[in-house]
Order: C-alpha cells, then structure tokens, then sequence
C-alpha cells in the first residue's frame, strides 16, 4: 500500500483550500514559537496558517512528518558556463585554467547555444524544487556580453516560474579604466542587475574603492568572488570587509568563496572572520566546485587533496555572518558533475562541513538566507500571507532528506502540485563541436 506522501495518493487537481497536515518545518522556516511538526493551511496561491494540528475547515492531506521546505533559492550559479562539457570542452585542474579554457571558447558562443545550454538549466533548477536563483555573467565586452542578453531574455520567459537575478562577473583589472568601468557598472543598472568582480590571487586590489564608486553611484548591490585559493599571503577579503564596513555598504556585499580561510592560521582565521561580522557582509561556500579544484595539482600525475577548500561556516555563524551555500559551476571545465540542485549540495556541504542536523539547523543556507541576499520579495519562511512555494521531502528529518536527497520530492507553487521533469541530457548532444 503506498504511503501517505505518495504521488498516487495525491489528486490531479489540488482544491483551492486544504492542509499540509503533520509535516516538518526545519527552524529556520517556521515561525517562532511553533514546534519543529506543523499543518499549513493553503488557501490558493497562499499559506492561510501554520499551527501545531490541522482544522476540520477543509481537506486535508495527511504527511507523516515528511519534510516541507521552501522553494529552494540558490545564491550562486553560472548559467552562461553550464552544460559547457557537453560542447566538448573538458574539466580543468586548475581554476585560472578553467577560466582561460572558458574564455577561449567564448569566440563561438551563439545565441541559439547559450539559451539551449541555459534553458536547459533552468529546467533542471526548477525540477529540483528551486525557485530563484542568481547566475553570474561573465562581462566579455563593456556593454555587455551576448549571454548577458540571453539570460535577460529568459528572465523575463521564466517569471512566475523562476525567478532569475543577474550578476555581472568581471576580473578588477577592468576598474583601472574609469570610463571603462563606468559603461560596465551602467550597463549592469540599466538590466536590473548585480555589479560583481573577481578579485584573483594577486589582484591590484588598489581598484577596490572604485567597485564601491560605482556601485554607491549607480545604487547597485556588490558581489564578489574572492580568495578561490589557499594561499594566505595573497587574502584580499580583508580589505573588502574594511571598504563595505567602511562605506557602510555590508548590507549590500556578497562574497563568494573565501577559500582562504580555511588555510589561514587559527588566530589569524578568527581575525578575519570578526572583520567580516563587523561589516556586515555576507559569505557563500561552494562545496561542489571548491572541493573539486582547490588544493589540486595543476600539472603532473592526479593526487589526491589535503585541504578541503572551504570556508568556516560554523565560526562565520556564531559570529553573526549571514551563510548561504550554492550549487556554483555545472558540468562546465571547473566542475564536471553538479545539476543546480541546492538539496545536493546541502548535502556535499553537511558532509565537508561536518553539519549535525543539516536540515533543522542549516536549511536556512537554501531557503532563506540566499532569499535576503537576493533582496526578494519573500524571504522564505512558512508564516501566513506567504506564497504557497513549497518543495516537499519525503524524509522525515536530515538523515531521511539528505541519505536520499533526490528521491520522491513534489512541488507546488502558488498552492497546486507541478510534476516538472528532469530533462535529458542527451538533449544536448547536439551541441558537442
């Protein structure tokens, strides 16, 4: 007999009024005050109300403590770079040689590739259980790149699907040209965007308090991506902490990575990170793609890695510092595997970050806090008022949700159940050159 969250236990059409009844609500997700098993009461496209036991004021659908979460948002992709493997190109060792594999090849990228390659993921994001999520855009050209068009274009095919930002990615060399910079930081503004910077190992970081220019001017939010090694001599996330604590601009700064941080001396260490709670400015770990190239060897025979590449999560967050963790790079030359799945790689990240209770304690990481970081309109918790976009697990807890993280999950949005499939890779055969 199938259990109660089976799919054949469900109708094709959800009424407009039922309950969720017994569920889990992990922490971060509930309301304060209420216990970790809820009802929630859907009413249309919204959450009418979330309390301990269901009413006999409409139907109601019995979940046996399985896991309900909110649409996953995911603070960190690269969609213009996915599926880039399936074009032919190959995983690198190396990241500043995954970036110039990258670049190279940006000569051929057509549009007719770029929203093949993106659709497709998007697709899988969706069918996932994401709601939203931030892809960076490699900044090519002043104006504006080709995919940075493309990806525009299917905002606006995805909305009240997916919710998609945009977030400009282009190396700090480009601010040492004043109106070079200028015409990126206007570009960005006029396409509703994020003004985002690598800062590499050895970056003239004198550039910095020009991003902080541009960005106060243009009332653009920053993103960085910083410190992808593990060489502490060259750590630049410092001296982003001093500008954003400096400018008052914490509030409005991401940083990607900070890799480094797993390899600076304790002390050290905790100086940093109480610099970066004193800003104010937010970090995202990169489980998938900073395990997979950090501490590699570049040339020579494969050895296996010593240091894991990522960033303190636990010491960043009891210092305050908002954590979120993203699915970063997908099938690309910097990463061979991932989906765009943010379950899977909080389930990689409670595993190299040795997490406890993952989902109870650090779903958060999925749901809400990318949620604020993205500035979006919900943050995520399950109160009343609340869109009804909810992604539901059969697993009753963490060692249920993330031992099998990919199995049996429904979603629905605006209140009614969608069955969106995964699709086929082999879709993109097509591509391969």
């Amino acid at each position: 007999m199938p259990g109660p969250f089976a799919p054949e236990r469900w109708p094709a059409e959800m009424p407009p009024r039922y309950w969720l009844a017994n569920a889990t609500v992990p922490a971060a997700l509930r309301p304060a005050g209420l216990p970790s098993r809820l009802s929630l009461r859907i009413e249309g496209a919204h959450i009418g109300a979330v309390q301990p036991q269901a009413a006999a004021d409409a139907p109601v659908f019995e979940l046996d403590g399985a896991t309900v979460l909110s649409g996953f948002v995911d603070a960190h992709t690269h969609l213009d770079k996915g599926d880039l493997l399936a074009a032919g190109l190959r995983p690198e060792r190396e990241l500043l040689a995954a970036v110039e594999r990258v670049r190279d090849d940006y000569v051929r990228w057509s549009e007719a590739e770029l929203r093949q390659r993106i659709g497709f993921g998007l697709r899988c994001a969706y069918a996932h259980g994401t709601r939203a999520l931030n892809s960076y855009c490699d900044w090519s050209e002043p104006t504006g790149p080709l995919a940075w068009r493309v990806l525009q274009d299917l905002r606006r095919e995805w909305a009240g699907r997916l919710e998609l930002t945009l977030t400009s990615l282009a190396p700090i060399d480009e601010l040492a040209d004043p109106a070079h910079a200028e015409t990126i930081a206007r570009a960005v503004a006029e396409g509703r965007g994020v003004l985002g910077w690598f800062v590499y190992p050895g970056a003239p970081i004198e550039w910095l308090p020009r991003a902080f220019d541009l960005a106060e001017r243009f009332d653009l939010r920053l993103d960085f991506h910083v410190d992808e090694h593990l060489d502490p001599p060259q750590a630049n996330l410092g001296a982003i902490a001093r500008l954003a604590r400096k400018r008052g601009y914490g509030a409005r700064t991401v940083c990607g990575h900070a890799c480094v941080l797993a390899a600076l001396p304790p002390a050290e260490c905790d100086t940093l990170l109480d610099a970066v709670a004193a800003s104010g400015l937010a970090l995202v770990a990169l489980p998938f793609t900073n395990l997979y190239l950090q501490d590699a060897a570049a040339h020579g025979p494969r050895r296996t890695p010593r240091r894991r590449g990522l960033l303190p999560a636990h010491e960043a967050r009891a210092r305050g510092v908002p954590v979120a963790i993203g699915s970063d790079n997908h099938r690309d030359p910097f990463f061979p595997g991932g989906d765009l799945d943010p379950l899977q790689a909080l389930a990689l990240g409670a595993l190299a970050l040795q997490l406890d209770d993952p989902v109870e304690d650090w779903a958060d990481t999925i749901t809400t806090t990318p949620a604020r970081l993205l500035h979006l309109a919900w943050d995520g918790v399950l109160r009343p008022g609340a869109p009804a976009d909810l992604t539901l697990h059969p697993g009753r807890g963490s060692a249920e949700v993330l031992s099998r993280s990919g199995h049996g999950r429904q979603l629905v949005r605006a209140g009614r159940r969608v069955q969106p499939l995964l699709p086929d890779p082999r879709e993109l055969d097509t591509l391969r050159h």
